[in-house]
């Protein structure tokens, strides 16, 4: 079975190396970006930003986390992003938007851990290690295939448009189930990755906040 998936996950990756490389390189541009708004800030944001942040490692330290709102949030902000990209691939014209919201997710990324860098130094590097990454490297690369999926099944639609085949619209809704299907098994990563960001990631951070 395993095998059979490597085989399955191998061949999606060849067939849609383009699409892979332009919704890699729009993430890694959101991450430059991010980091680069971090040089832009004003000294009073930053010092905003400071505070706020020492404030949240006070309450990280005294008060235990709540793991289910912590889902909560996650799962609405991460699952939506995921239904949304799902729907985008749909319409044909939402491609762009795809990239748009593949650019922000690296956009917070990279602001994120740009600042924690910026004002904390190695300890910002090693709480970025702990509270930015555990997550995302389930969720980012479940979104990524998310997108460039919905790109291909936009691909797909426009490319039958112009094929006047008799089993044209037949194919269309077989692709859309298949899409449709994939989607639904790769929510379930992401819905893991929620669940590392609930109640695995706040231990560490819990951890490492006395220290900050």
């Amino acid at each position: 079975m395993s095998k059979k998936f490597r085989t399955i996950a191998y061949n999606h990756i060849q067939g849609n190396a383009m699409i892979y490389f332009f919704v890699c390189m729009f993430f890694i541009i959101g991450i430059s970006a991010g980091a680069f708004t971090v040089k832009t800030l004003a000294d009073y944001q930053k010092q905003e930003l400071i505070s706020y942040m020492k404030s949240f490692f006070q309450i990280l330290s005294n008060k235990p986390i709540d793991g289910l709102s912590v889902l909560k949030q996650s799962l609405i902000n991460n699952l939506q992003t995921a239904t949304f990209i799902w729907i985008l691939g749909i319409t044909v014209v939402g491609v762009p938007l795809i990239l748009l919201l593949i650019a922000i997710r690296g956009l917070i990324i990279g602001f994120t851990v740009g600042f924690l860098v910026e004002q904390l130094g190695v300890k910002g590097i090693l709480f970025s290690f702990i509270s930015v990454f555990p997550q995302n490297l389930v969720i980012i690369p479940s979104i990524i295939v998310i997108a460039v999926m919905g790109i291909g099944f936009s691909k797909m639609i426009i490319r039958n448009k112009f094929n006047k085949s008799y089993n044209t619209s037949n194919n269309t809704f077989k692709q859309f189930i298949l899409y449709s299907t994939i989607n639904a098994f790769i929510f379930t990563f992401i819905i893991a990755g929620c669940i590392i960001e609930a109640y695995v990631t706040p231990v560490f951070m819990k951890i490492l906040s006395s220290y900050m």
